[in-house]
């Protein structure tokens, strides 16, 4: 006969364990016991404040690659928690901390246990770097990564939002060309080793060749792909990253020399995940831009894309109808509108999206930068951004709301010199708001499901330098799961 208390103490388990961990964060179980007589019953699960959050940035990342040239910048990462009153239902008082870590040693960079205090230090290396918070200091954690590297062809500026650690993640960047190299950098923030897998479509189908490329992750360690060396000469690639056996964070890095001539760089980060209805907010049309979709599905996708301006949609006869051939990539050219807007897409298939758009010099060489914007998921709760190191730019918070109108909190900057001023964003509209000198972006949604993402440009030496880096929700709820143990 099987044991049947073993069987329900088994299920007890897996269930404290579900309320202890959801992704990258981890809030307090409970275990309840029954007497003999008593009724078998749950208490109703609940929705938490986390008490632990981690988010990972992929330091240096044009270090470390075997066959490609290092080319090593001035890496600055940073994090911080949003100030007392940003997170709902928070308390006001409270102690914690946060913690830069890097390596597979996980050495102190800096730390805080100042809540809206932004810490930030330098990576010099090409190890992870995980920003950690525990207690009343996690929810609401975000952590930024900034490359910048100026002088030479190789110039150009990353502003890359660090990332909760997930399974499964879709990045959209990259091209042909000779003097074009891509990056895919896989982080493992855990304590065991991970295995990674590789799905490439590309503009005629599906890289058979990628299929074969399996990688085992050390814990607290990274691995860097060379994307020509699994998908050569691709002209239009996105990838396609599956862990199993734990959690991983995955950027694309993209750097482009064209001749002589610095085309830019900029870490693609995680797409949302196929649909039929996305939106890619934080799209800047001053220069070439173009939209890429990925069609992962055995069927062709007929796809309708409405530029989402500042004066609302805008349907152009050339967006009207997009087919997308099954399993492959298209790139379709955005008009140059000199404005800041979303794109809204929607199609019959399940699709991934993300923006491209470049600043270039007026100067004969014509050098500048680029930036990918993938679509995002609406945001729900708290999203931010930090900008470390970065005065003397331009800095915009570009909003996009949907099908329906869109109301934030936006707060720009931390502790009693922040500015705070409600945004209404019209529906299917796009509005910039002008971030300053702001060394943080906060954006809290009260109505509509907006996107969002923060824009960077500067000149350095004549040549623009320019990233957008777009927001999504900080970790700051979990499911709790109180369990109660019936038999002995």
């Amino acid at each position: 006969m099987r044991n049947v208390s073993g069987i329900v103490r088994a299920g007890a388990v897996a269930l404290v364990a579900a309320g202890l961990a959801v992704g990258a964060t981890r809030v307090s179980g409970s275990l309840q016991l029954a007497t003999p007589g008593e009724r078998v019953g749950l208490p109703e699960s609940s929705s938490v404040l986390v008490d632990s959050a981690s988010l990972v940035c992929p330091g240096q990342q044009r270090l470390g690659a075997t066959g490609l040239r290092d080319v090593k910048g001035e890496v600055t990462v940073a994090a911080a928690s949003p100030d007392p009153g940003v997170v709902q239902g928070a308390p006001g008082g409270g102690s914690g901390g946060i913690q830069l870590l890097g390596g597979s040693s996980a050495k102190g960079l800096a730390q805080t246990t100042d809540r809206g205090a932004v810490v930030s230090a330098p990576v010099p290396g090409p190890d992870v770097v995980v920003a950690r918070a525990n207690a009343a200091l996690a929810p609401g954690l975000v952590a930024t990564q900034v490359w910048r590297h100026a002088g030479d062809d190789d110039r150009g500026l990353a502003v890359t939002p660090c990332q909760q650690p997930s399974s499964d993640a879709w990045l959209v960047g990259g091209g042909g060309g000779p003097s074009r190299t891509e990056r895919v950098i896989v982080s493992n923030p855990g304590a065991n080793a991970v295995s990674v897998s590789f799905e490439i479509l590309g503009a005629s189908g599906r890289i058979d060749a990628a299929a074969d490329r399996n990688v085992s992750i050390p814990p607290l360690s990274r691995e860097v792909v060379s994307l020509d060396a699994i998908a050569p000469a691709e002209t239009a690639p996105v990838v396609h990253v599956t862990a199993t056996g734990g959690v991983v964070t995955a950027v694309l890095d993209d750097q482009w020399i064209l001749g002589a001539t610095g085309r830019g760089i900029d870490d693609a980060t995680r797409a949302g995940s196929p649909g039929t209805d996305l939106v890619v907010p934080g799209v800047e049309t001053g220069g070439g831009s173009s939209l890429r979709l990925a069609n992962p599905g055995d069927t062709e996708a007929l796809a309708q894309v409405r530029l989402l301006t500042d004066k609302g949609a805008v349907q152009r006869d050339e967006l009207r109808a997009i087919r997308v051939p099954a399993e492959s990539t298209l790139d379709v050219p955005l008009p140059a509108n000199g404005a800041a807007m979303g794109l809204g897409i929607r199609s019959d298939q399940p699709l991934v999206a993300a923006a491209w758009a470049e600043r270039r010099a007026t100067t004969a060489d014509q050098m500048g930068d680029f930036a990918w914007t993938p679509a995002t998921p609406a945001l729900r709760g708290v999203a931010g951004i930090l900008l470390p190191g970065l005065e003397g730019t331009t800095k915009r918070l570009l909003l996009t709301a949907g099908s329906t109108p869109a109301t934030v909190q936006a707060r720009f900057g931390t502790g009693d010199g922040a500015k705070v001023s409600t945004v209404e964003v019209p529906a299917d509209s796009t509005v910039a708001v002008a971030v300053g000198d702001a060394d943080s972006v906060w954006v809290v949604p009260t109505s509509g499901t907006p996107r969002a993402a923060v824009s960077v440009a500067g000149v350095d030496g004549g040549v623009p330098f320019f990233s957008v880096a777009s927001l999504t929700d900080a970790p700051v709820r979990a499911l709790s799961v109180p369990v109660r143990q019936v038999r002995n």
